[in-house]
């Protein structure tokens, strides 16, 4: 209908043609030239647009490139459908979030097929919409992926244990972790009480027995988790296709457990964090604070700059630019930690916000030996049946990768920096048990060390539990 109604109005401005004649009278023969050029311009666009086969309107516009010109295989036309874009909002799901962002609004719990008037909607696109990347990622200097086939070791560093020497036993860990807390009177709870850690998760389908609780903790592999979090309660598509778990309405309500537990009690107003917490299998995740910070610095920094770029690093050092190395702008983002210029959750200490004194943990994992330890809490909470996503330290490749990219981007960090860092997250190590850069054993954990001959004076200042190390200006 559209067709035959541009169609009859071109027909009739044509047939009108004769009268214009007597316009060059009026207007000058320049006048009667340019509307005849424009008349016939729009004839042309007129003559491009025909229905197609199926009855919509194909809109051809040529290209800049002449026929002679346009290289083999190139497609001269682009073809926009007018479809319904009201219906197809919900097809492309994208994280362009910062990470664990609870207040980011919901996306699906479960995948599920879209119904069959929207499969055939999308089969109708005829290129599938593409969502560019929420920041740009540069080239890594050494490759600290999994998957691989492993990074060269240089000839000058001392061979390194991949994660399999470097596993330790559950019971040892909580037995060393309880240990240090006690000794340095870490422990804020009453006795008997318990302290809830920054971001508790469970599955939405914890009902059907799937009883285990995971503090999140970021830059330790949380994304991994949630991930598998997603395959329990049934989301069944390959793991790089899952995104958005960083939105907490994709999990199970907290509130609900505890609603159950003051069901079963007669005096609901008596029950306790620690009450409610005790059916669950409860686990955390730590990770040595220098590789830590190396991750958040290539996450947030590296990863979400052109430049590699942010905040403070400029202003401590001036000499920085694009072709620095990764190395040098991470020393620059190192001492603006330290100094407290740069503020971002994920380089905060961990121990603290995690409550590893005041929180009953049945298993406390390392990042380092996740391909291990992932193992135990699937079998303890009978969960074998769901594939975890491949660890980044499979094998031990990544873990051998890392000490070589940490040991390269440290050695640009002013050692008096080093030693702030130190401070800045000491009980991370303490509690934990993490060896320094210098420890053969890093970044596992060594539980043999001398904690204040590496520490120095281990006081507690319960008024200032996160301690900042704040420096003046630095050489």
């Amino acid at each position: 209908e559209f067709y035959d109604k541009v169609k009859q109005w071109y027909q009739r401005r044509v047939r009108g043609l004769t009268s214009l004649l007597v316009l060059d009278m009026l207007v000058g023969r320049r006048g009667l030239i340019g509307a005849f050029v424009g008349l016939m311009c729009f004839g042309a666009i007129v003559y491009h647009t025909r229905p197609n086969e199926s009855g919509d309107i194909l809109v051809e516009i040529s290209s800049d490139e002449s026929e002679e010109t346009q290289p083999a295989g190139a497609d001269s036309i682009v073809h926009h459908k007018m479809v319904d874009t009201e219906q197809n909002k919900q097809l492309v799901d994208t994280e362009l979030r910062e990470e664990e962002d609870p207040q980011q609004p919901g996306v699906d719990q479960v995948h599920q097929e879209p119904p069959p008037q929207q499969q055939q909607q999308q089969q109708e696109f005829t290129k599938p919409a593409t969502i560019p990347a929420s920041s740009y990622t540069p080239e890594p200097t050494i490759e600290p992926r999994g998957h691989h086939e492993g990074a060269p070791i240089p000839s000058d560093k001392p061979h390194i244990g991949d994660s399999w020497e470097h596993v330790k036993d559950t019971h040892d860990i909580l037995q060393f972790v309880r240990g240090q807390c006690e000794k340095y009177g870490l422990s804020e709870a009453e006795p008997g009480d318990v302290r809830k850690p920054r971001m508790l998760i469970i599955p939405n389908n914890w009902r059907d027995n799937h009883r285990i609780l995971y503090s999140s903790n970021p830059k330790t592999g949380s994304t991994s988790f949630k991930k598998w979090f997603t395959r329990i309660q049934g989301d069944t598509r390959p793991y790089e296709e899952i995104t958005g778990v960083h939105n907490m309405k994709k999990y199970g309500n907290i509130e609900d457990a505890w609603d159950l537990a003051k069901s079963k009690t007669n005096d609901p107003d008596s029950v306790t964090l620690a009450d409610m917490i005790k059916p669950w299998y409860k686990v955390g995740f730590m990770r040595n604070p220098l590789t830590r910070l190396i991750s958040g610095f290539r996450d947030k920094v590296l990863r979400r700059t052109k430049d590699g770029i942010k905040g403070d690093m400029i202003n401590i050092d001036p000499s920085l630019t694009m072709e620095s190395s990764d190395a040098e702008k991470f020393a620059a983002f190192a001492e603006g930690v330290v100094k407290d210029t740069i503020h971002n959750f994920h380089f905060v200490p961990q121990w603290s916000k995690m409550k590893l004194c005041d929180f009953p943990y049945d298993i406390i994992a390392q990042t380092e030996t996740t391909t291990q330890q992932i193992v135990e809490i699937q079998k303890a909470t009978n969960l074998t049946q769901f594939e975890f996503p491949g660890s980044r330290s499979d094998n031990g490749f990544d873990s051998v990768a890392t000490v070589h990219l940490a040991h390269e981007f440290y050695d640009k960090v002013k050692p008096e920096t080093l030693e702030a860092l130190y401070q800045f997250y000491k009980w991370d190590f303490v509690v934990m048990g993490y060896a320094k850069l210098s420890n053969p054993n890093f970044p596992y954990l060594d539980f043999n060390q001398d904690f204040e001959k590496e520490f120095g004076p281990l006081v507690y200042e319960r008024d200032s539990p996160n301690e900042k190390v704040r420096l003046g200006p630095l050489g």
